[in-house]
């Protein structure tokens, strides 16, 4: 057995192969060797190795500083939540990859209900054109940073580079070459234009971002869906992660929204403005956009900390090597009362609500409107159309699958009418029609429209002469429509590109008729075009009062109540009983309406301290849908809402004081010798001195001879006129500007002359420069914001400290350091005669407080002593006054004062009802609480319409 053994490994060893299996037997062992010592004896240094690959510095986010209410009730804080971040790594190879990347991870991010936090400023419209969403300096801005790497050297877009369009800058971005080595994104065709759009919203994100390395957030507050799937594709999404963030949440955002303001991710403007003492933001950081998130972005934003972070060849960040910690924002308490804004809120709203309720009638009177602003009454038609006008229904919504039958009734009523329309508007526009738009009945508001359409579109502005004949002539109703435009296209004023017009000739008959086509094209896509077809089905009775309740349900306006709905349907209740019911319970606010009034603003001050205790505004908005990342389908509606719900009226919107400004004039009188305590004026109704005539707001009527107490008591514009006219006499001669130099000089001594000092962007005053007598009654040029009249009113009812009014009480760090805040003071009135300060304060107490007085039935038997002024400022004959109503309380000892301007309130009654619900709540009354039930509250007194100044 053996030598068989031998005889066979002789044979091997003398065989060819043999030497070729020694050397694979000892390769085998050195690859084993190798392996081993790589795996088992260098392996964990070979790992540390691999994966320290490259380290970076990034920097770590600071959270966000809370905001709190004067008695520590939060109302801004911070939530963790998941984000999808993005970096624009160095290990993607190509454009193609990372498109691929990026439309893989939107895809996730949608489908699983998310959206991006991406800002992009090109969008499809309606008609499926492309169109910018921003205009001016911000659309300069953007395209000068889609053209980065091709502007000249100064700075500017070649010629030879599109960007006139929103398609050209499209086009350039998709498929552009930047420079010679780079080109832009290169989106293939193979993604629709929508998946584009989005691919090239994070393209430019990640385009405009620097440092590179630094995250972008692609879409924030995600779902745990979310979450999980783009960590499962996670080998797949090179540069995206998923990361924990903070998400600013305000609390009881309606009555705070305009004085906190929202956050959001830094613009290119801020970022520049930001950046200019200190290279401290980058475009991913979210800071304050607006109120006191934006003031105080120092404060409430802290310090970024930074981390230096080991890196593997995947681009994961497996080790932090250094860390620097952020430093915690700190906190803010405000001056604010929450409980008593929150009141003032509903309060505001309920009052609104009654003057409303007080003015509609079931018919088609508007009362006075034309001749007197005194009595002008609301036909129910007007709130119908009101609910379609302000968007309340949706008249899109109407020709959609799933509307109800009765939208679709409507939709097919309005398609009958459209077409009558369009007939009409043919016939009036036909080729030397002679028919003036006044002429027209009523297609008179549609020729009209007509005009601005094309003059908004097609006319070259720059092509018209000042003084064009044609022009004027229109204006002035003395041409047709269809006349000026034959003129325009005569005159070149028109753009034919935008016609279609290239080379080919055309008669001056096609081309004016190619106008009305275009035109009427836009027409029949123009919403407030449409609305008005749908204002005249209701002025036709067309569509109904009771179509129009029973659309509110269809479309979920109002909570499905059978029992409403058959009363509507069987005309057991009318549509006009209906929809003031619905007023009533608040079910239908003002807001929604947007008639006038719809609008109001509440500014309570702490008269010793100048601590603004409540700046309400109504309407209002959510912050939350603003906070962090737009919700784009809210800010369209807000953006079109007509009650303008963004707007903070108690610092921006200003308003003639009407007679609240008389104590001013009865300070410039007493102090500069125009009149005495003692003196008395005959009211003669009309005060002839001036041309034309100023007439006392009672005349023909007339308050006899009154003293500057009884002036203020009973508003008396005649005593004040004589004021007017002796503090503007010189040597015997009226001197207008000397009275009106008189009159600047003591609103300045109350803080007229600059802002309130409330920290928000405040509108500036304006002291009147025109007509001293008026002025002496605060008319004229004068105009004032409501939180201004609280300065000045709080600073005479402190006898004389006026403060630059706050909102902040404290700012406490994360360590606990406070630092007090606390109002200053601008000056001090020292020089002031005592009888002066007594004759105005017993003037404002008998305003309230002595029968006679302007609102004294409001206030009789009253739980606290107030006293105040009345105003009300006249804007036309077509709309009702706006009313005014400054006031402070107690009389003996004041505490705060309280400032109500209603925009179109018809009388200062209304807004002095408004105060006395505010004080019983302030004062803690006996009915303090009935007042905030969810009814709106009528006018107290039945003479609401009756003129009070």
């Amino acid at each position: 057995m053996f030598d068989v053994f031998l005889d066979y490994l002789k044979r091997l060893i003398k065989s060819r192969l043999f030497p070729i299996t020694i050397i694979y037997i000892v390769l085998f062992f050195i690859i084993i060797q190798e392996l081993f010592t790589l795996q088992i004896v260098q392996g964990p240094t070979i790992v540390e190795e691999s994966e320290l690959k490259y380290t970076k510095n990034r920097e770590v986010k600071s959270t966000r500083g809370n905001i709190y209410d004067r008695k520590g009730k939060l109302l801004a804080s911070n939530v963790l939540t998941y984000s999808v971040v993005m970096e624009d790594s160095t290990k993607i190879a190509s454009n193609a990859q990372k498109n691929e990347i990026i439309h893989r991870m939107i895809q996730i991010i949608e489908k699983n209900g998310d959206t991006l936090d991406t800002e992009f400023y090109i969008r499809l419209n309606e008609n499926g054109e492309f169109e910018f969403t921003i205009n001016g300096s911000d659309l300069t801005r953007f395209k000068k940073n889609v053209f980065a790497y091709v502007l000249d050297d100064n700075g500017e877009i070649p010629k030879e580079y599109p960007s006139e369009t929103a398609k050209d800058v499209y086009e350039f971005l998709k498929n552009g070459t930047g420079n010679a080595y780079t080109r832009m994104f290169e989106i293939s065709d193979e993604y629709s234009t929508e998946e584009s759009l989005k691919i090239m919203g994070v393209r430019y994100a990640l385009f405009l971002n620097f440092p590179k390395y630094v995250q972008i957030t692609v879409a924030s507050n995600v779902s745990d869906t979310t979450v999980a799937a783009i960590n499962e594709s996670s080998a797949d999404l090179l540069g995206v992660e998923v990361e924990q963030q903070t998400h600013r949440v305000y609390e009881d955002s309606l009555y705070f929204s305009h004085i906190i303001g929202y956050t959001g991710l830094i613009s290119a403007d801020q970022l520049e403005a930001m950046n200019v003492e200190n290279e401290y933001y980058d475009s991913t950081d979210v800071v304050g956009k607006a109120g006191l998130e934006k003031k105080y972005e120092n404060i409430l934003g802290g310090a970024k900390g930074s981390e230096t972070v080991s890196v593997n060849t995947a681009g994961k960040v497996v080790e932090v090597l250094e860390r620097s910690d952020p430093v915690a924002g700190s906190d803010i308490y405000l001056t604010i009362d929450s409980d008593l804004q929150r009141s003032s809120y509903h309060i505001l709203e309920k009052r609104i609500a009654g003057i409303l309720l007080d003015k509609i009638v079931p018919d088609l009177n508007y009362g006075s409107k034309g001749e007197s602003a005194s009595d002008i009454t609301i036909p129910i038609y007007e709130v119908y159309n009101a609910l379609i006008n302000n968007n309340i229904i949706d008249i899109n919504h109407f020709n959609n699958k799933d509307a109800s039958s009765l939208e679709k009734k409507t939709y097919s009523e309005y398609q009958t009418e459209m077409k009558d329309v369009f007939k009409q508007l043919d016939t009036l526009l036909s080729i030397n029609n002679t028919v003036t738009n006044d002429k027209s009945g009523d297609m008179e508001e549609f020729l009209d429209y007509f005009y601005s359409v094309v003059n908004k579109n097609l006319i070259l502005s720059d092509n018209i002469a000042k003084d064009d004949v044609f022009l004027n002539d229109y204006k002035n109703d003395k041409i047709s429509l269809s006349r000026l435009l034959e003129h325009a296209l005569a005159s070149n004023w028109i753009d034919l590109s935008k016609l279609g017009v290239g080379t080919e000739y055309y008669s001056a008959d096609e081309l004016y008729q190619k106008l009305i086509s275009y035109t009427e094209d836009l027409l029949k896509k123009d919403d407030k075009f449409n609305k008005k077809i749908y204002r005249k089905l209701v002025f036709s009775y067309k569509l109904s009062g009771t179509e129009i309740c029973l659309l509110l349900f269809d479309q979920g306006v109002l909570e499905y109540k059978e029992g409403d709905i058959a009363k509507l349907t069987n005309s057991v209740k009318s549509p006009y009983d209906f929809i003031k019911e619905k007023i009533t319970s608040l079910e239908i606010t003002p807001a929604m309406l947007a008639l006038e009034p719809c609008s109001g603003s509440v500014v309570i001050t702490d008269v010793n301290t100048g601590d603004v205790l409540a700046l309400v505004t109504y309407p209002s908005y959510d912050n939350n849908k603003f906070a962090n990342k737009i919700n784009s389908a809210y800010y369209k509606q807000v953006s079109n809402d007509k009650t303008s719900p963004m707007l903070n009226r108690p610092v921006s919107e200003k308003t003639a004081p009407g007679s609240t400004f008389k104590m001013v004039t009865a300070f410039a009188a007493l102090e500069e010798g125009a009149t005495t305590p003692s003196e008395k004026i005959r009211d003669l109704g009309e005060f002839t001195k001036i041309d034309p005539a100023a007439k006392c707001h009672i005349y023909p009527s007339s308050h006899g001879l009154v003293n500057i107490v009884d002036a203020l008591k009973v508003s008396c514009n005649y005593f004040f006129y004589e004021m007017g006219w002796r503090l503007s006499i010189n040597n015997g001669k009226f001197d207008q500007q000397l009275g009106l130099s008189k009159l600047d000089k003591y609103a300045t001594y109350f803080g007229l002359n600059q802002p309130s000092g409330i920290e928000l962007n405040e509108s500036e005053p304006e002291i009147s420069s025109e007509d001293s007598v008026r002025s002496s009654i605060g008319q004229g040029s004068n105009d004032y914001t409501p939180a201004q009249l609280s300065r000045y009113i709080t600073t005479l009812a402190n006898h004389g400290t006026c403060f630059n009014l706050t909102l902040i009480d404290r700012t406490v760090s994360k360590d606990g350091t406070v630092m007090d805040n606390k109002a200053t003071i601008d000056h001090k009135l020292t020089d002031f005669q005592k009888s002066t300060w007594d004759n105005v304060w017993e003037g404002m107490y008998s305003v309230v407080n002595v029968p006679g007085g302007s609102v004294y039935t409001t206030f009789r038997d009253f739980g606290v002593t107030v006293a105040g002024k009345t105003g009300t400022a006249q804007i036309s004959k077509v709309n009702p006054n706006n009313a005014l109503f400054v006031s402070f309380a107690p009389y003996d000892k004041p505490e705060i004062s309280v400032t109500v301007v209603i925009p179109r309130g018809y009388t200062s009654h209304n807004a002095a009802e408004l105060a006395k619900d505010i004080y019983k709540i302030y004062f803690n009354l006996d009915d303090a609480q009935a007042i905030l039930d969810n009814n709106a509250a009528l006018p107290e007194d039945s003479n609401a319409g009756a003129a009070i100044e």
